[in-house]
């Protein structure tokens, strides 16, 4: 982004320029016009006519004295003098006749030669993430004509050399030379000699708590700068969304009429989502500054939100953030395409924290429960922990065992949790969680299996065939069913963690055998668990093609439905067909809203069958895991006569928790298709009216800018540009990696995030690491290390799978596994599940284990001590195998194309 010829610069070409060149205000404003929000028509004198001004003899002679002043310094009556005496210097010089003239023909080419602009400072490091510089620089409204445009310019300079803009930089060590000074000139909004009907400042964000998802607006009658200067007092609203409801409050108490009306206040937050979502990515709130004409909102300015309160439970005992990944990266391994991330930040506090809400625990409104990192989302882990300790008094190693990862804990109070005043609330709420979870045993069933069962009939609607509005109903719809939805996820875990965990207490009370690996070998082949049927089912798909030579035939043909064209009662298609109608809303990297269901595009399915049929098993699959189960339950039996009963009725329930905990994750999964079928429908609208290039490509947008287009109040101008900058953001996230723990500074911008101190690393022998014993037993083999599942055609029979984390798409290859290694993950996490629920021995949280471990390594998996161990390291063979560990997918973020043949 080099400097460019021409000192006036349109909003186009201050875009590409770039901040350094325009200023934060300059670029920001580019950017909302970049991505066709309404911006006056206007541009940018560049920066650097400012810095050559500067470094001329004359004035850097006058800067020089100033370089060395300190804060303490800046009253002194000599260092008032030396600033009155440079920016007069700076007023006098004015522009030179080149910039001059440049400015002459933009005010021309703008049509605004004779109509009244605003001149404003766009210093380069101004509007920026940990500097505002809010009403440091000079800004004036009104301008009309050439020399007065000019002379405004100059003024906008001299500004930056008053006393408070020093002291501003002095105090946020910003240095003098680091931030020079750009000017935005842009078109006044309204009536020329009236103004705006109203205008004001609004946040994406309450900015005095640090609230998230609340639009705070205020306003006044006429020009918007006594609003932001306080020179009036504005009417306030705070507007909250739900769903598909909004809320709307006036928090003033001016008590005039009101200047804009619900319908009209309602239309400008939700321009403000939009600007939330454009320029901060939904992840850094927006203070913007707007004017209303009657007609139209025009942005003015959009900066971030500086030192925004943390909004959190009020012990929480730590002052800064510690972000983790830990369990969420089962689900979430990958950057998240925009419309992902606009699914799942504001329904994050309602999943993560459904528990506390199901105690009644009071829960701050609003807080940042997820933000992005690379584009990879991770949870507020203080807080998280905190919740857990304050409302029942799980410890925070507790909390740290089921989630995995290698996360600090937070300090909590000394003695039990469960003594004293609060000790008491905690144990009446473990009461209430114990009822509300006996209740969900019986009310989420019907709800998974609703929501499944509505993706399995929307796929054969013909969406092309309603109107925008008739979509638009249908999308708001699916974000009601949504909100209901939200806290099955994470009550289902927690009823399979609580029975789980009350069976280990009450086996620990009489058995002679290691509690967790009986509790572990007793929850396999529980029965109906989705994630475990749809791998079992795989092979069984083999079985049914086997010895059918049409079928082979089918399976080898590249078209993924060539299957459709067997007879209609040959067996493999009845049962492809039959696998498609249950599984087919599910998929390989099922939360991403970009990846094809397997009812879209079955090759995966059809890859796991393949090799099914070309290395069978030597073993029946089901009968394995039925084996391990039975042989526990001959072990309970010496569990005492009188706890016997007790842990059968425990065992029962901790098997239909196994079954609920990842049945409700195949109901996400629905949810994930339905939004999916519905933004593709909304993409070739898109695409036709010219919008975008092609339908996948509105898996780059929010779904609040999807919405704003179904609603009409957004034409869609920009979208290509927003897609276009989206998706080279995610390629570039793709390349990276980052730590399992952040954490920020305190008060600390969000561009500023610091690697956290992880748990202390155990001592470890040099082939041997420890971690989470999740599924009890022991195997060797050798090591397939795969980033992916789409590596999948690598592993071989009996291989050890060595993944960093795995989510519902790795199943099938678990049986192919003799034993099941993660660098990530819990004793809850869906890999654990599956494992026990296979019968395979699996350790989990295996720190650094896509590094230490490679293709080829010889282990040994210790699933009851939660212990891996490599034997023998892997052969060289002249590259390939250096080659092979190598090659990791990443570019398997990248949108897949969809099947042609139905």
């Amino acid at each position: 982004m080099g400097r460019q010829d021409d000192p006036a610069l349109t909003w186009a070409q201050a875009f590409a320029a770039g901040a350094p060149v325009v200023g934060g205000k300059g670029w920001n404003l580019a950017r909302l016009a970049r991505y066709g929000f309404a911006v006056p028509s206007g541009g940018v004198v560049a920066a650097s006519v400012y810095a050559d001004l500067f470094r001329a003899p004359d004035v850097a002679a006058l800067v020089l004295p100033l370089t060395t002043v300190t804060p303490d310094e800046i009253g002194d009556e000599e260092v008032q003098a030396r600033l009155a005496a440079l920016r007069d210097r700076v007023i006098r010089e004015g522009l030179p006749s080149v910039t001059r003239a440049a400015v002459g023909r933009f005010l021309r080419q703008a049509g605004l030669e004779d109509r009244p602009v605003a001149v404003r400072s766009s210093a380069v490091a101004e509007d920026g993430a940990d500097t505002a510089f809010a009403g440091v620089h000079e800004s004036y409204l009104g301008v009309t004509g050439l020399d007065a445009v000019c002379a405004a310019v100059s003024r906008c300079f001299a500004s930056l050399w008053t006393p408070h803009a020093v002291a501003y930089r002095r105090r946020m060590g910003v240095a003098d030379d680091a931030t020079p000074c750009a000017v935005v000139i842009c078109k006044m909004v309204g009536d020329p000699h009236d103004g705006p009907r109203a205008a004001g400042v609004a946040f994406s964000c309450e900015p005095v708590t640090g609230e998230r998802q609340v639009v705070t607006v205020e306003l006044a009658a006429g020009l918007g700068d006594a609003v932001v200067q306080g020179a009036v007092a504005p009417q306030r609203y705070a507007v909250r969304r739900s769903g598909p409801d909004t809320e709307i409050a006036r928090l003033d108490e001016t008590g005039g009429a009101p200047i804009l009306d619900r319908r009209e206040i309602e239309a400008l937050a939700g321009d403000i989502v939009r600007v939330h979502w454009a320029l901060g990515d939904g992840d850094t709130p927006q203070d913007v500054e707007w004017a209303y004409d009657g007609r139209t909102f025009w942005m003015l300015q959009s900066r971030p939100v500086t030192r925004l309160p943390r909004w959190t439970f009020p012990g929480v005992p730590t002052g800064t953030t510690t972000w983790s990944d830990a369990n969420i990266r089962d689900s979430l391994p990958r950057p998240l395409t925009m419309a992902t991330w606009s699914l799942l930040d504001p329904t994050a506090q309602a999943i993560v924290y459904a528990s506390a809400q199901a105690v009644q625990y009071p829960l701050p409104r609003g807080m940042q429960v997820l933000r992005r990192f690379g584009g990879r989302p991770y949870f507020d882990l203080d807080s998280l922990q905190w919740s857990f300790y304050d409302s029942v008094g799980i410890a925070p190693a507790d909390t740290n065992r089921a989630l995995g990862g290698f996360q600090p804990e937070i300090p909590v109070p000394k003695g039990h949790p469960l003594l004293g005043r609060a000790g008491l609330a905690r144990v009446w709420r473990r009461l209430r969680m114990a009822r509300r979870l006996l209740r969900f045993e019986r009310d989420a069933p019907p709800q998974i299996d609703a929501m499944i069962a509505r993706a399995r009939e929307s796929r054969s609607a013909d969406l092309s065939t309603l109107s925008d509005d008739a979509l638009g109903a249908r999308f708001r719809d699916l974000q009601s069913l949504g909100v209901t939805y939200q806290p099955v996820v994470q009550l289902a875990a927690s009823y399979y963690g609580g029975w789980v965990k009350l069976m280990e207490d009450v086996l620990g009370l009489a058995s002679r055998h290691e509690v967790r690996p009986l509790v572990t070998r007793l929850l396999a082949a529980s029965g109906d668990v989705a994630s475990a049927e749809h791998g079992y089912s795989v092979s069984e798909l083999a079985e049914s093609a086997a010895g059918d030579s049409a079928a082979l035939a089918a399976l080898k043909d590249p078209d993924p439905f060539a299957w459709r064209e067997l007879p209609a009662d040959a067996p493999f298609r009845v049962a492809m067909q039959a696998y498609l109608d249950r599984y087919g809303h599910r998929a390989v990297f099922e939360v991403e809203m970009a990846s094809p269901r397997w009812a879209d595009d079955p090759r995966y399915v059809l890859e796991q069958v393949r090799f099914h049929l070309d290395h069978p098993p030597s073993r029946d699959l089901r009968s394995h895991a039925t084996d391990v189960r039975r042989q526990a339950e001959t072990d309970l039996a010496t569990v005492h006569v009188c706890l016997r009963p007790i842990a059968r009725r425990i065992l029962a329930r901790a098997r239909r928790g196994a079954a609920l905990r990842e049945n409700a994750k195949s109901g996400v999964a629905a949810a994930v298709a339905l939004h999916r079928q519905i933004l593709l429908e909304v993409g070739q609208r898109m695409q036709a009216a010219g919008r975008i290039a092609s339908a996948d490509d509105v898996f780059h947008l929010s779904l609040f800018e999807i919405e704003a287009w179904l609603k009409k109040t957004w034409d869609g101008l920009g979208a290509a540009a927003l897609v276009g900058d989206r998706r080279a953001s995610l390629a570039a996230q793709q390349e990276l990696e980052l730590p399992g723990v952040i954490r920020d500074p305190p008060s600390a911008g969000l561009s500023a995030p610091a690697r956290s101190p992880e748990a202390p690393r155990p001592t470890l022998d040099g082939d041997a690491w420890p971690g989470i014993a999740a599924a009890p037993g022991a195997a060797e083999g050798v090591a397939c290390v795969l980033r992916t599942p789409h590596d999948g055609s690598r592993m071989r029979r009996n291989d050890v799978l060595v993944a960093p984390s795995t989510d519902p798409g790795w199943t099938p290859l678990f049986l192919r596994a003799s034993a099941i290694v993660m660098e990530t993950g819990g004793y809850l996490s869906h890999g654990a599940v599956v494992a026990r629920e296979f019968g395979l021995p699996a350790v989990v949280n295996v720190r650094d284990a896509m590094r230490a471990i490679a293709n080829g390594d010889r282990l040994r998996v210790d699933g009851n001590a939660g212990r891996v161990t490599r034997i023998e390291h892997a052969r060289p063979t002249g590259g390939g195998l250096a080659a092979l560990n190598a090659r990791v997918s990443m570019n398997s973020c990248s949108l897949p194309t969809r099947s042609t043949r139905r």
